[in-house]
């Protein structure tokens, strides 16, 4: 019976968790130890005490060889905390979880930086998501996120439409996929990145479970960026395992009338590093030779004019077509053209006022 087997089968032994298996581990050396323990002798560890029962009722249960081959099954892999390849920067967590299930590539070693933000997003917390995703990725830096619905997934998205490395941390089993609507996206990361969650096949979506799972998105980061965040957002709770963890925090400000911006302006009045574009992270978190240059130009498929429109746009919340012919110094014919097929290719888009706004460069990309 090996050792991780057994650390496999107290991770699904309910009421223990986290701390109490890192007490047992402790306590009896190691994992296969603990599951040969009885009643008697697992009731003496610090925390154990009267659980000691029902551990043994739920051991007696688990029938291990059934739970590889249904682990199998779902093409679902796992790493515990005793395997050599267990991320440090995990483990050094003061709770990390004995158990890591994932999908696709395991990719826990690169360098990454975590982006988090309210699942009631806006448009513009979705742009700058979606933006400060694809830069990281494009200078080599994975981006970890938890693939909620609004600045999660869209953290996600400009990763791996930069072609760069991503990592989903889920709240439930890797079997169960959560937000639905993000089927297409999960298997997307699992071919290019890597799905993972400390929670075993069929366990469901449910509420206490997010809060948890925050620890390892902040846990495997070198920094974590908050785009968007009311006053009560789960957002916070992350910032604050971050702070807790020595992570470094960077905040997106936002509109000071928006719900949304309500978390993220007070994390930068207590000390987060305001962030206005991607050099902000890189400068605090890494030396420049850690950081893979990318060669390739972020306008594949863009004129000259073009390139210089969406440069300007890039930078602003939004310019009407006069503000870009002073700008520009181009002819107001010339202008229009430029903002036609930008709008046609869906690089930019066209608001109320006559005012544009720039998207993203996923067209200029594979789709996903």
């Amino acid at each position: 019976m090996e050792e991780r087997n057994c650390c496999l089968g107290l991770s699904m032994i309910k009421g223990l968790g986290s701390i109490r298996i890192a007490k047992l581990l402790k306590h009896f050396g190691s994992p296969l130890r603990v599951w040969q323990a009885d009643e008697r002798e697992l009731a003496v560890v610090e925390g154990i005490g009267s659980l000691a029962a029902e551990i043994v009722k739920q051991r007696d249960k688990i029938k291990l060889e059934k739970v590889l081959q249904r682990i199998r099954s779902l093409n679902i892999n796992f790493i515990t905390i005793n395997d050599q390849a267990y991320p440090v920067s995990l483990k050094n967590i003061y709770d990390p979880p004995p158990v890591l299930f994932y999908k696709g590539e395991y990719i826990l070693d690169e360098s990454c930086v975590a982006i988090v933000g309210s699942r009631k997003s806006t448009s513009y917390g979705r742009k700058i998501a979606e933006k400060m995703g694809y830069e990281l990725a494009q200078k080599g830096i994975t981006v970890v996120s938890g693939m909620a619905r609004g600045i999660d997934t869209h953290g996600h998205l400009g990763s791996l439409k930069a072609k760069g490395k991503t990592i989903a941390v889920l709240g439930s089993g890797l079997d169960i996929i959560y937000p639905p609507e993000n089927n297409e996206l999960f298997n997307e990361i699992q071919h290019r990145g890597m799905v993972i969650s400390e929670f075993p096949p069929g366990t469901k979506p449910l509420s206490g479970n997010f809060p948890q799972r925050n620890r390892i998105i902040s846990g495997l980061s070198k920094g974590v960026l908050v785009v968007e965040a009311s006053s009560r957002s789960g957002s916070l709770i992350t910032a604050s395992l971050a702070l807790e963890q020595g992570r470094e925090l960077f905040a997106i400000p936002g509109n000071i009338n928006r719900t949304q911006s309500e978390g993220t302006n007070k994390l930068i009045k207590e000390g987060a590093k305001l962030v206005s574009s991607v050099n902000d992270i890189l400068e605090e978190l890494f030396i420049y030779s850690e950081i893979e240059e990318h060669n390739q130009t972020a306008y594949p498929e863009l004129s000259a004019d073009e390139e210089d429109v969406v440069k300007i746009l890039q930078e602003e919340a939004e310019l009407d077509i006069n503000q870009l012919i002073e700008m520009t110094e181009k002819s107001p014919a010339v202008i229009n053209t430029i903002l036609l097929k930008l709008e046609l290719k869906g690089i930019i888009s066209r608001e109320a006022g006559n005012k544009y706004i720039f998207l993203g460069l996923q067209n200029l990309l594979k789709p996903l």
